[in-house]
């Protein structure tokens, strides 16, 4: 018979793989694999006898922990003057995706906006795309090394924050710092991918007007002018960081996705993903509205 998994050998463990930076959802696995080598244990590591003991042991060290798979990205929508979480799912092979399906809003309410705002509920859903587009994109390009992989997995962060920090109701001013991020760092990723030194798009500093411009000159694409457009629109983030930024909530909605945009079409320029423009090109989807 199988030894019970011992709490205070998981618990060890788990001190051990939280120093290594091990995410919760990875750390049983590797406790698992341990006490099978400590016991000289062999056999399906996922045998019930030995790994329901070891959940129910981690369940009772981490009560509101979430065991299950992370998502690709955590991202977020706006509504009117609320954003709205947006789960991009790890997918394999072909899979059907229906932006509307990803936004974690009652169901009721988002008729409403369509009924009430159409504008926004077709904003929000190519924000969703964008949102697919960007992660898959990153998720594509993070196998290699080199300041393109270390740009984009920052300006994924910076997106990420974002919609955490407008979620709330308080103390969402930061957000103007994390948005330009995004969009900044996006623009540098996709030149850094097309083999721009350092040195050369570190000279366009925090212009997003040369920076979209210069990803232009290497990728053109028919969306050119919705990225100039988009990249026109944005704060001096330099010096918001010491004044007030004066946009409204509603503003700073409007400013995320704007953001959101730019890093996609970034990723979109030197990857394969664009989930964007299909949904686009379909005849039961509207166009994509203006983000300005």
């Amino acid at each position: 018979m199988t030894k019970i998994i011992d709490k205070e050998f998981i618990r060890q463990r788990d001190d051990e793989l939280i120093a290594k930076g091990l995410k919760l959802h990875q750390r049983p696995f590797h406790v698992a694999m341990a006490w099978m080598k400590a016991e000289c244990i062999s056999g399906d590591v996922f045998d019930k006898a030995m790994w329901d003991p070891l959940m129910a042991i981690y369940h009772a060290l981490y009560p509101a922990g979430d065991f299950s798979m992370p998502a690709m990205l955590k991202g977020g929508v706006a509504l009117r003057d609320q954003m709205y979480p947006v789960r991009v799912a790890v997918a394999y092979g072909t899979v059907s995706v229906n932006p509307i399906d990803c936004i974690e809003i009652p169901r009721e309410e988002l008729e409403l906006i369509f009924e009430h705002y159409p504008e926004q509920g077709w904003r929000a859903f190519y924000g969703v795309a964008d949102l697919w587009d960007f992660a898959y994109g990153v998720s594509d390009l993070s196998h290699g090394t080199g300041d393109a992989q270390r740009l984009f997995a920052n300006a994924r962060s910076s997106l990420a924050a974002t919609a955490r920090i407008l979620a709330g109701d308080i103390d969402i001013d930061a957000a103007v710092q994390t948005i330009c991020l995004t969009a900044e760092l996006a623009l540098k990723g996709a030149l850094a991918a097309r083999d721009w030194p350092e040195a050369h798009y570190r000279k366009l500093s925090h212009h997003f007007d040369k920076l979209a411009e210069a990803l232009i000159g290497e990728v053109s694409t028919a969306h050119d002018d919705r990225l100039r457009g988009a990249v026109a629109h944005f704060p001096d983030y330099v010096r918001t960081r010491y004044a007030s930024h004066g946009l409204t909530r509603n503003e700073l909605m409007l400013l995320a996705m704007r953001a959101q945009f730019v890093a996609a079409e970034a990723l979109r320029r030197v990857s394969n993903r664009d989930l964007a423009s299909k949904l686009e090109g379909d005849p039961n989807t509207s166009p994509r509205p203006a983000l300005w």
